[in-house]
């Protein structure tokens, strides 16, 4: 028994020894998992220790649940390995930057211990922990479930190329002798595929919390890719050529897109994230009131070796709204210079993006030339403007009999032209959602009727 209690003894002095994984510790389920073993070593039975096991245990369980991924081991194995692997430290995010050439060997040295003491904690026998209760506490402490093994392949979810490598590296850690000496297996994963949350997800959105904005990953994108989207290719070149220069580290422009409604300026947009979320972009999505937080929001990417597209959809402001000058500020550049890795691209009906009144023109205003200016201005501040106009009825009918071709739809093209015609004038104007729009009930009254 009391070698049993040593090793006890040794994980709990391997989780409060954490130094450059310290983070690990803020987990709810390692938290949980060090008070148990604190209850299990005091000399007296502790009435409370049978519930927390069983909490402990059903928070495991359902985390396990509403992991996307295929797992290895038991659930305790597979959970430890998950944290290391997306844990932001100084050696995680060193790695992520410059690999382990660029870690000084102190920081080696330590991370290291951290990876014998990790290592300590994955390899924890809850099979012989659970009998040392029985012994010690007698029949009050028999239905404890055990740690069991994860059956089954599951799918690798969106980002595949991602989980495949983490699930590789989880596999490659689970059957080391001695995690210490794995550390550049380690640092290549954090290198080549990164750590956090820029890591796990391609895309963000800017969330308002009690405590402040937050990015907040979101796991399953927009499926739009550039392929999709029928018509307007000069547009669509025009903003892959300069996102292109910006991913691969040449000169590039903030954009701003603008023109008719349901052109697909923002699905142009969107379609980037799969296009070079393998490359290392990444796109933040800012709505027009959380523009106050852009600065916030910038120091948070920039020192990351992503490269970072703010997107701000459906961009306009009416005569009495000042957020623009959040934006303008970040556009125009102030003593602080912007990140080389953040461009801003947004969408807009309106040219100007801030409303004109004849007012703005006044003579009897000292400075009406002035604020006429300064509202006019802020268009000028993106790079590169492209423009999306509705198109005319023949290129409205290539676009659905491009649409129809992609879904595998089969009419005769006169009949089809006809009907999109008649769909464009009894529901919408001529555009490409439109066009998608009459595809889409196309085929559901299709799969109706069969």
């Amino acid at each position: 028994m009391n070698n049993i209690r040593q090793r006890i003894f040794d994980a709990q002095m391997a989780a409060k020894s954490l130094l450059i994984y310290r983070n690990i510790l803020n987990d709810s389920i390692v938290k949980k998992f060090v008070q148990i073993l604190e209850r299990t070593l005091k000399e007296t039975p502790d009435p409370g220790l049978i519930s927390d096991y069983h909490e402990f245990f059903s928070t495991l369980v359902i985390q396990s649940e509403t992991y996307k991924g295929p797992t290895v081991e038991n659930l305790w194995k597979d959970h430890i390995l998950n944290l290391i692997l997306a844990d932001e430290n100084p050696f995680s995010l060193k790695s992520e930057k410059a690999g382990i050439a660029e870690v000084g060997q102190p920081l080696i040295k330590l991370t290291q211990r951290d990876l014998t003491s990790l290592q300590t904690l994955h390899d924890f026998n809850f099979s012989t922990f659970i009998s040392y209760i029985r012994q010690k506490s007698g029949e009050a402490f028999t239905d404890f479930p055990v740690m069991y093994t994860i059956e089954g392949e599951a799918p690798f979810p969106y980002p595949e190329s991602y989980f495949k490598q983490k699930h590789k590296t989880k596999i490659l850690m689970t059957n080391s002798f001695a995690w210490n000496q794995n550390i550049n297996v380690l640092a290549e994963f954090y290198r080549e595929k990164g750590c956090g949350k820029f890591a796990r997800y391609w895309a963000f959105k800017w969330a308002n919390t009690e405590k402040g904005g937050k990015l907040v990953g979101i796991p399953k994108p927009d499926p739009i890719r550039l392929k999709d989207l029928i018509g307007y290719e000069d547009q669509k070149n025009e903003v892959l050529r300069n996102t292109r220069q910006f991913i691969r580290g040449f000169g590039a422009n903030n954009m701003l897109l603008y023109g008719d409604r349901g052109t697909g300026k923002s699905s142009t947009i969107k379609a980037l994230i799969h296009e070079f979320g393998e490359e290392g972009m990444r796109m933040v999505e800012v709505t027009k009131d959380q523009l106050m937080s852009l600065s916030d929001i910038i120091a948070e990417l920039s020192d990351r070796p992503y490269r970072f597209i703010i997107f701000v959809d459906d961009l306009s402001f009416e005569e009495h709204e000042i957020e623009y000058k959040y934006l303008k500020a970040v556009l125009e550049g102030s003593l602080e210079p912007a990140p080389e890795n953040v461009l801003i691209y947004a969408t807009s009906n309106r040219r100007h993006l801030i409303r004109e009144y004849h007012s703005d023109r006044a003579e009897n205003e000292v400075k009406a030339q002035d604020t006429l200016q300064e509202k006019l201005s802020l268009s000028d501040r993106f790079g590169i403007t492209v423009v999306y106009l509705s198109p005319d009825q023949e290129e409205y009918l290539n676009i659905v009999e491009g649409i129809a071709e992609s879904k595998g739809i089969d009419i005769e093209p006169e009949k089809l032209r006809q009907m999109a015609l008649k769909w464009e004038l009894w529901h919408n104007r001529r555009s490409g959602r439109t066009a998608k729009q009459f595809i889409d009930d196309l085929l559901g009254a299709r799969h109706l009727s069969y």
